[in-house]
């Protein structure tokens, strides 16, 4: 790996952290963890996309670094997925919290999909 791609994942994973720190900012007293969902979800359909362009691209192991190891591995986070679940279920919320993992893991790969199908139709 060059210096050049490890400094241009290291980038992209601050910016993606960033991102996903800036999603914590819309909604500080949740009752559910939207933050954390939108942040997962829009990194399943960056890196969708991103694996269906590496395809075609003469650096598909310089993509996925960079965008996919990077940018969407500093914004999602199975972390605080875990500990949004496990707050809302200390929380008395089990049903929320087990439908949380759910449809994180449904609309996840529903993103993926469309990431893949998007990055196809260009």
């Amino acid at each position: 790996m060059s210096p050049l791609v490890f400094s241009l994942a290291t980038l992209a994973c601050g910016v993606g952290a960033l991102l996903r720190f800036l999603l914590t900012k819309i909604n500080r007293e949740w009752k559910y963890p939207w933050p954390t969902f939108a942040a997962n979800v829009l990194g399943s359909i960056v890196l969708g996309g991103i694996a269906h362009a590496a395809i075609t691209s003469p650096h598909p192991d310089e993509l996925m670094l960079i965008v996919g190891g990077g940018f969407a591995g500093g914004l999602t986070t199975f972390s605080s997925l875990a500990v949004d679940a496990v707050v809302l279920s200390r929380a008395g919320r089990p049903g929320v919290a087990t439908g949380y993992l759910g449809a994180t893991c449904a609309v996840g790969l529903i993103g993926a999909a469309v990431g893949w199908a998007l990055a196809g139709s260009f």
